[in-house]
């Protein structure tokens, strides 16, 4: 049997070392816990109350013309959905801590280019202070256009991103 093995070790064995040697190269995450590269911020999909989902990313403000600092973005992932542009965006974590994080939607375009997408909103995080505790889910309330509200529960991985965030000051 080896006899016949050992043609096909010949044909193999330089294309695996080959793909071992370009893995190292190859884009996309490369962190065990699935976040992306700083630069792109962290992204996760999540289900509101009535089960349209959701894209969450969290990221530092790399626009100079607005102030530094990170932001979370939330977008509608369903058509139709409208967001409220001015109004805050609440959190809660079910053991009476609450906080409302300031509307920054109008980051979204620059300012000569128009409306902001109607199934997004940005906000900032600074208003997270202090930081909610890694232990419980966070519960999310956006405000929806003209009226309405998306309830999103956040799971371990984004209570503990948000927690992990550097303190403010």
């Amino acid at each position: 049997m080896s006899a016949l093995m050992a043609p096909l070790a010949k044909r193999l064995v330089p294309g695996v070392l080959v793909l071992l040697l370009l893995l190292p190269l190859a884009p996309g995450p490369a962190r065990a816990d699935g976040a992306l590269a700083p630069a792109d911020g962290q992204r996760w999909s999540l289900r509101d109350q009535d089960g349209h989902r959701w894209s969450l990313r969290i990221f530092a403000q790399p626009d100079p013309a607005y102030l530094g600092g990170e932001r979370l973005r939330l977008s509608a992932l369903t058509p139709g959905i409208a967001v409220d542009h001015a109004t805050p965006l609440r959190i809660s974590d079910g053991a009476g801590g609450t906080w409302s994080l300031p509307n920054r939607s109008e980051e979204l375009v620059p300012s000569d280019q128009g409306a902001a997408p109607a199934g997004s909103a940005q906000f900032d995080l600074a208003g997270l202070n202090p930081r909610p505790g890694d232990a419980l889910p966070l519960e999310l309330r956006l405000a929806l256009g003209p009226a309405g509200t998306a309830q999103l529960v956040l799971g371990p991985e984004e209570t503990l991103a948000l927690h992990a965030l550097a303190p403010e000051g």
